[in-house]
Order: C-alpha cells, then sequence, then structure tokens
C-alpha cells in the first residue's frame, strides 16, 4: 500500500503526508485516530561531531539551553511545566551526529506546545544567568558518569583512533571545556554555534495526532515556517576513523567493575547504502547464533567463553565497528589466541560458501511478518522513530527502511566478508588484570594499547574452517498457523477457566491490537525458593544455570521472535513467553519438561556461581541514588534481602548442597497461569491439560503462598545512613501511605504528577543542587507511596534534605493558593495518562498479570483510582500535603550521609531498623485490601 509516497504496512490504518517547507524543514505528518496524545519530534542533524576543538560538549551543552527560555516564553521552567501540567512529558538526547527533542501531551494543548517547541528552534534566548547554572549541570552530569565503564571504555577506544576524525572529541562537556575564555564567552559560542549549525535544511519534524492532517499542516506551517534556514545540508564526513597505525592492535582495559570480555572489532564503511539488503545484521545472525554447531557452542565446550554476542559497534556516516563480544571465563581469559582462531575458523567457512538462501529467507520470511504486524507505538515512539529514520532513508521508505530486506548479490556479500580480516582488526580485552600503560582524559580509565604480532595475523588469516562449526538448521519453530482470530472473540477481561487446589488457569482473547501474538505467565510458588537467604540465592542461581543448560536447545525459539524469561520473584519462580502464539505452547511444555530433568554439572555450577557472585559485588559500584533505593526496597520486602547478604549466602553454598537443594525445589508447587493474546479457546484448554500432565510429575502440590510485607508505621521518620563506593553525595526520602485505598493512590499519584517537574526545577535547574533530582510514585507491593531523590557531586545531605523541606513548604503554600478551576486543570492531567489505553498486546498482558499478582480478581483498581481522582478536592489534597509535613510522619531517609544536625530524625543502620520491622511482618492478602 503507498500513501502519499510512503510504503506503509496494509495493518497500518494510520494516515500520512510529507511535505517540505519553504525555508527546507522537511515534515511528516501522521494520523493516528485513536491516538489518546499528541507528540512531535524534531532532529537535526548536529551533534558533537561539530562541537568546536576548543568547545568540546557544546552540542551536548545547547540541547540543555534550548530548554531554557525563547523570546516568546523567557520564564527557563515554563516549556516543562506547561508540558507536565497537561499530562505530558519531554526530554532529548545529543549523539554524535543527530540530536532529537521530543514531547507528547493532551492534544487539547497541542497547538500551544507546538508553539513553545518551534520557538526553542526558531528564537532561543541563551540567559547568561542560566548559561552560569546549567555549566554546572553538565559538570554534575560528567561527575556522576566518572566511574561508568562505559564512558571509561569508549573515552580509551576514542585515544585510540585517528585524532582528526570527529569521534576523538569528548562529547559531553564539563566546567572546563564550557568556560568563558579570552577568546570569548561561553553565552557568545553558544549563540554562534546555533547560528552556524542549527538550520531548517538539517532538521526533520514528525508530528502524530488525533487531528486531522490538515490542521496539523496549519499548525506546522504557522509555528515551524520561522525556523532560520540559512545553511546548507552538511557535507560527508571524508576523514577515516582508523589509519593503518590503529589497525591490528590490541587495546587493554582495566574496568571499574570486575568484567572479563574479550571484543574484535573490524572496521567497515558506511552501510548504510546497503540498508536494502540487511547483510550486515544477517550475518551477525550467523555469528551470534548459539545453537548447535554454533561459535558459542564450541567456545563453550572448551570453557573459554559464557556468552557471545556480534553486530554491535559503533557507527556513523563514513564508518561502522562490527563487534564480536566475547564474556570470558578464567580459561579464556588467558587463551586468547583459540578464541579468535575459532572465530576466524567461522569467517573462513562463511567465505567459502556463497550466501546461504535458506538461512536469508527465513530472515525476510520473520522481517516480513514484523512488518505485517508491527507492534503498536505510543504517538511519541512514532514521532521520536520517525523522525530520526527521516534522517537516513528516502521518502519512501521512511517506514518500510527497517524491515526492506532484498537478497543481496553474491559479489556485495563476499565484499562484505573481504572486510572480516585479521589487518583490518582490531582487539579490546577489557578486565581487571590487564597490564596498562597509561591513563585515559577525562575519565581516567587506566588502558594500553599493543600490537598485534605479525605470526598470529598471519596465522588467522591461513584460518580453514572447523569441522565442529556449521551454519544453524532450519528453524523447528517456523511452522504453524499465524491466522488472526476474528474480532468477535475479542473478550474484555480473563476469565477463570480453571481453579482447583494447586492450579488456576486464566484466559483473555484479545483481538484489539491485530496481531498474531501471545503472552504465556506461569507463576510457580516454591516453597523451598524462599525459607531463607540461602535458599534465595540457590533458586537465583538455579534459575541461570537452568536457563545455560538449555539455552543452545531453544535459542532457534528466540530467533523468530519466541521469547522466554524465568524469573526469580517473591513466591517462586515465573515463567513468560511471548511472540507468535503458533508454537508457544510447545515451547512451554518443553520448557517445563526440562525442569523436571536437568543434570547440573559441577563445573558449570562454579562457573556459573562466580559469575552471578561477581554481578552482585559489582552492585556496589551502582549509583549511589540506584544504591540507596535497593536498600529501601531490602528494608520493606522481607523476600528481597540486600544483594550483599545474597552473595555472601551464594559464596557459602557448595555443589553437593546445591543439588540437594535442587532435588527438593520442586515440591508442594502451586501453579497461576495467564494466556492472553491470538489464542483460541481450544489452545486455553490445551494449557491447562499441559499444566495438569506436568504437576502429575511432581512429588507434590501446594496452596498459593501469601506474600509478606512489613509494616514502617510507628518506626518512623528515621534517618539511615548507607556507605557507597562513590564520592557523590545521595538522598532519598520515601513517604509511604498509611493504607492502600484507591483514595490514598490517588493522593499519592497526585502529589508526585504535579511535584515532580517543580522539585526538578528548583533543585536541579535553579538551586544546582545536583544532576540527579526527581520524584516518584513507588508502590511497595500495593501500598502507595512518594520518594524525593537527589544525588549531587558537592552538596551534602544535611543541606539536600533542607533544600526539599523548604521545597514542599513552598509547594504546600503555592498549592493553597490554587483556584478550583486551576486544581481541575491539574487533575485533567493525571486523569488523562491514567485513562490511557495498553498501547500494545505486551503492556495489557503484564498490567494484568500484575493485577493477578495483586488479587485484583476483578481487574477494576484502575477506575476505582480514577473515581478517587475525579472525586478529590482541593482541600483534602492540601490536607494530605499538611499531614506528610508533619515532623511525626513514619518516612523513611535514606542518605549517604549522617543525619543532620539538631534534628528530629531518629538514627538507625539498615540492620537495626529491619529487625524492628521484622516484629511488624503481615502478610499481604485480600484480608488487608480494598480490591
Amino acid at each position: 500500500m503507498e500513501n502519499s509516497q510512503i510504503l506503509q504496512s496494509p495493518n497500518d490504518y494510520r494516515q500520512y503526508q510529507y511535505l517540505t517547507l519553504e525555508n527546507g524543514l522537511a515534515v511528516l505528518l501522521v494520523h493516528q485516530a485513536d491516538s489518546e496524545k499528541s507528540a512531535a519530534a524534531l532532529t537535526v542533524n548536529v551533534g558533537h561531531f561539530d562541537d568546536p576543538a576548543e568547545r568540546e560538549g557544546l552540542a551536548h551543552f545547547l540541547e540543555h539551553m534550548l530548554f531554557l527560555g525563547s523570546a516568546n516564553y523567557p520564564d527557563a521552567g515554563e516549556y516543562q511545566h506547561f508540558i507536565n501540567h497537561h499530562g505530558g512529558s519531554h526530554n532529548a538526547w545529543t549523539g554524535t551526529e543527530h540530536s532529537s527533542f521530543f514531547f507528547d501531551i493532551d492534544t487539547r494543548f497541542f497547538a500551544e506546545a507546538l508553539a513553545r517547541f518551534a520557538d526553542m528552534f526558531s528564537q532561543p534566548l541563551f540567559n547568561s544567568e542560566y548559561v552560569e547554572k546549567e555549566r554546572h549541570a553538565i559538570e554534575a552530569e560528567f561527575s556522576l558518569k566518572l566511574k561508568d565503564d562505559g564512558r571509561r571504555i569508549y573515552q580509551a577506544h576514542k585515544e585510540s583512533i585517528n585524532p582528526a576524525h570527529p569521534f576523538a572529541k569528548f562529547s559531553v562537556g564539563n566546567l572546563s571545556t564550557l568556560a568563558d575564555t579570552e577568546q570569548g564567552s561561553l553565552q557568545h559560542a553558544l549563540q554562534e554555534f546555533f547560528t552556524t549549525q542549527y538550520s531548517a535544511s538539517r532538521m526533520t519534524l514528525t508530528l502524530v495526532s488525533s487531528l486531522s492532517l490538515a490542521q496539523q499542516q496549519q499548525y506546522v506551517e504557522q509555528y515551524f515556517c520561522t525556523l532560520p534556514s540559512h545553511l546548507p545540508k552538511k557535507p560527508p564526513l571524508d576523514v577515516p576513523l582508523y589509519l593503518q597505525q590503529h589497525q591490528a592492535i590490541q587495546l587493554n582495559i582495566q574496568p571499574h567493575r570486575d568484567t572479563q570480555k574479550l571484543v574484535v572489532s573490524f572496521a567497515l564503511p558506511d552501510i548504510q547504502p546497503w540498508y536494502r539488503y540487511k547483510v550486515i545484521s544477517f550475518i551477525a545472525h550467523i555469528l551470534g547464533d548459539e545453537g548447535p554447531g554454533s561459535l558459542l557452542s564450541l567456545l563453550k565446550q572448551q570453557d573459554l567463553v559464557n556468552q557471545l554476542s556480534a553486530g554491535g559497534g559503533i557507527d556513523g556516516s563514513n564508518y561502522k565497528d562490527f563487534t564480536i563480544s566475547f564474556e570470558l571465563t578464567e580459561k579464556g581469559l588467558i587463551e586468547r589466541d583459540r578464541i579468535l582462531q575459532a572465530l576466524f575458523s567461522m569467517l573462513a567457512m562463511l567465505k567459502a560458501k556463497p550466501l546461504p538462501q535458506p538461512l536469508f529467507a527465513e530472515r525476510q520470511k520473520l522481517l516480513h511478518w514484523a512488518y505485517l504486524y508491527q507492534e503498536p507505538a505510543t504517538a511519541l515512539q512514532t514521532a521520536t522513530h520517525l523522525s530520526v529514520s527521516m534522517q537516513h532513508y528516502p521518502v519512501h521508505d521512511i517506514i518500510f527502511g527497517d524491515y526492506r530486506m532484498e537478497q543481496p548479490d553474491e559479489a556485495l556479500y563476499q565484499q562484505v566478508l573481504g572486510y572480516f580480516n585479521s589487518e583490518n582488526m582490531r582487539l579490546m580485552l577489557i578486565a581487571p588484570c590487564v597490564p596498562v600503560q597509561q591513563q585515559a582524559r577525562w575519565y581516567h580509565t587506566p588502558y594500553s594499547i599493543d600490537k598485534l604480532q605479525p605470526d598470529l595475523l598471519a596465522q588467522l588469516s591461513n584460518a580453514k574452517p572447523d569441522p565442529q562449526l556449521r551454519l544453524p538448521a532450519t528453524n523447528p519453530y517456523l511452522d504453524g498457523d499465524i491466522t488472526l482470530l476474528a474480532p468477535d472473540k475479542h473478550m474484555d477481561n480473563p476469565v477463570c477457566i480453571y481453579d482447583e487446589n494447586a492450579l488456576c488457569v486464566w484466559y483473555k482473547a484479545d483481538t484489539e491490537f491485530a496481531s498474531p501474538k501471545g503472552h504465556l505467565f506461569v507463576q510457580l510458588s516454591l516453597p523451598q525458593s524462599l525459607g531463607n537467604c540461602r535458599q534465595l540465592a540457590a533458586t537465583r542461581l538455579w534459575v541461570e544455570l537452568f536457563l545455560d543448560n538449555i539455552n543452545q536447545q531453544f535459542y532457534a525459539a528466540t530467533t523468530i521472535g519466541l521469547v522466554y524469561n524465568l524469573h526469580v520473584q517473591r513466591q517462586g519462580i515465573s515463567i513468560h513467553t511471548s511472540g507468535l502464539s503458533a508454537n508457544q505452547l510447545r515451547l512451554l511444555q518443553d520448557l517445563l519438561q526440562q525442569m523436571l530433568q536437568q543434570d547440573f554439572s559441577a563445573h558449570r555450577f562454579n562457573e556459573l556461581k562466580r559469575q552471578l557472585s561477581r554481578h552482585w559485588r559489582n552492585s556496589s559500584k551502582n549509583k549511589p541514588v540506584a544504591r540507596l533505593f535497593s536498600q529501601l526496597s531490602a528494608l520493606l520486602q522481607p523476600q528481597n534481602p540486600e544483594i550483599d547478604i545474597l552473595a555472601d549466602a551464594l559464596e557459602e553454598l557448595d555443589f553437593q548442597s546445591f543439588i540437594q537443594f535442587h532435588q527438593q525445589l520442586l515440591q508442594q508447587v502451586h501453579i497461576e497461569s495467564l494466556m492472553l493474546g491470538n489464542w483460541t479457546s481450544a489452545q486455553a484448554q490445551h494449557l491447562t491439560t499441559i499444566l495438569k500432565q506436568w504437576q502429575t510429575k511432581l512429588p507434590d502440590t501446594g496452596n498459593r503462598l501469601p506474600n509478606p510485607q512489613f509494616n514502617i508505621q510507628g518506626l518512623g521518620p528515621v534517618w539511615l545512613q548507607l556507605d557507597v563506593e562513590h564520592s557523590d553525595h545521595a538522598l532519598v526520602i520515601y513517604l509511604p501511605a498509611q493504607h492502600a485505598t484507591p483514595e490514598q493512590m490517588a493522593l499519592f499519584m497526585l502529589a508526585n504528577h504535579v511535584m515532580s517537574p517543580e522539585y526538578f526545577h528548583q533543585l536541579r535547574t535553579e538551586q544546582q543542587l545536583g544532576y540527579l533530582v526527581g520524584t516518584g510514585y513507588v508502590p511497595i507491593n500495593m501500598l502507595p507511596g512518594i520518594a524525593f531523590y537527589v544525588q549531587s557531586p558537592t552538596t551534602s545531605c544535611d543541606t539536600l534534605y533542607e533544600a526539599t523541606v523548604m521545597f514542599f513548604r513552598a509547594f504546600l503554600s503555592d498549592t493553597e493558593t490554587l483556584s478550583a478551576e486551576e486544581f481541575a486543570e491539574i487533575k485533567h492531567g493525571i486523569l488523562a495518562q491514567l485513562n490511557e489505553r495498553d498501547n500494545s498486546l505486551g503492556a495489557r498482558a503484564k498490567r494484568y498479570w500484575l493485577a493477578l499478582g495483586q488479587q485484583d480478581y476483578s481487574f477494576a483498581l484502575n477506575e476505582r483510582i480514577v473515581q478517587s481522582m475525579q472525586q478529590l478536592t482541593l482541600e483534602q489534597f492540601t490536607g494530605f500535603l499538611q499531614q506528610l509535613l508533619l515532623p511525626d510522619y513514619d518516612a523513611i531517609f535514606l542518605a549517604t550521609d549522617s543525619k543532620p544536625e539538631h534534628s528530629h530524625l531518629r538514627f538507625s543502620d539498615p540492620q537495626s531498623l529491619k529487625q524492628q520491622l521484622k516484629q511488624t511482618q503481615i502478610d499481604f492478602d485480600t484480608t488487608d485490601k480494598v480490591i
């Protein structure tokens, strides 16, 4: 189907219109009749590659400054306030060669939002006061990531390439790169950069709305015709990323976290001209295969690697790094050359054969199905994706470009494979023990660069195909019927089709999204998995070993979009499968059968135990705010202990004890299941039969387990100090509800909705007290709550605490002056969010599964919250805020510093408080709930 030059799926009922304004702005208008919000996204072909050499980070800084006032809307917080006030959201990002800005909002206010959005790009103010404030925000963002291994490794990579290529530039910026100089002020540099880089000719704009295309076009012409249009399109990059001396090298990097990786990369040219063939992703599919005869299978058998991924790497308008990343075992760390030999044997096999057409046809078929049955997206997701696609694809392929997969001729296939040679290779060895000789700039990454030995390169060049390696077999999961259910088979809510002592099955046929997909959830309540910390740790290790054991057998299913996940959660283990409904029941049946016949090896037990322990120990290096939230969760949920405690319990677990645990795990099992999607009632009955038959093979069955939780009432307000491996200060203030009622949920949701942008603007934008600043609605089990959080490189926790209290008091004072009409408008914004329909089958499935976990068998909680929100008065809301401010409110303050002096807050440590909370433990079930 072709519409306005743009190819679209026959199942895509949106209308599209492409136009170019007189100033050169390329615009795509999308009419989506059922969209509950309107959205806009503007992408500009300007990124950190365009930073002046003496002003690194300027493009990123400009992205920040565009939000802080324009000629017609000079108030620095007005844009954010307007968007949030009317039920919307906004954000932006700066990449290497592009920057993107986007928002969504209640459609009634779309025109006013567009006026503000357009003014950002036509008349930004760059107010000197906010230039100075925001450069400190950039510094805080930079400091926040100083120990982030992604940034640290990225910087070492930058220092090992052609220094003339713009990829070598420092992208983030900090106080030293964003400062006034003798050559001019930062404010002047911003204005000059904007003038010399931002132009409508380099921009692509997408609007998505339920408004007609004609109405959208009117708005675009009204608000965006004044965007500057003085610049030509940017010329292509012509500086090579690597010179000869930058190839055939090994980059040794010491990470902050305890990780062991070997990354092999091959330098390719710009791959965008080949987008029609998807040849790069096809080669990645073959190299990244995890089935029998695969590269990963061979290397795991040799105990060299645990995981492999292929096809990643940096890419831009004149370069692409194709990477194969290996997660190394201890043996693999010292036997690098065996891994390389296996990789080059695989490459030799590919080069010796023509394009494997049956495999290519499989990928084409899957991509065609994905095109026909595209996952629904929100207006914001659609706008952001398409505005970027407009930068890369011709008009007719803006939508279809991601799905187009034509068969390449043999010459192109072999040309691409030709880049995979040892002289065109770079290695990156990442491990704490590698030898290093220097530190990277900015992030202080320890690293060194070694030339690869000529004899190794020659050996790899002469590699022969290994008979143990082979191409993936024909996929057995591709067979099956993908017929859609008739629309009249749609069910409004799940119904319970089977309910006996140890098994409960729910079913919902869903046709609204016209998708041949479905979701299956199976919750296994396992009393033997959660009796103590040792059992909790053993259960997590059991899941890791199980997934490791079955990976090769079930990998073929994952390559066609059949996804399976096992999670450890409050009651035991949950299984979730999703994807095409055809063959999904077979997949679930096979998974359940495998659970009964596992044979774990001591060798893999030791390897995965080491890997899991290392992962848990690495959590101590998380951002301080993340550590505080993790501690909060551990405090209030008895079956979610601190990671360090789990790691200690895991260290004590030996193989014999684990086998004993494994033999007892599937005892007293209770099952609850949900089938939702493109499923017939006969398939639902078949699911019931599968689960009943599986239960007959178990030692015994049991009852559903309660969900224990701790009750903080009467124990606060309390200040907890947590030691973290980070120099930043961080504070989390958690204010829980006293009761789990729809009225309390509505109050806390509204408070978070209104305070979130204001808190960010005051503490982050105005006072510059931290970079990570915000509020969040934090329900723990079903008990609602709100959390304030701040992380700062310079400001102490007592100052952050005082600033939060002052903000809260000022906010309460402002709220008390609202008129009834203003309060109704504020409520309208969050009511619009609460009333949003599910935007995908996956979102709907997760919502119903969560409701079942909360024992909300009427699936009406959201409607009751909406009803409570509608009835909520300003007096009730201000009374609620006043209650939260009471000095004896049961709040928890988690901080990296000690409590403020002369404070009424009680000081405690996590373990002492947890002992007190254990006396308040209750079983969270229907007797305490309102559902």
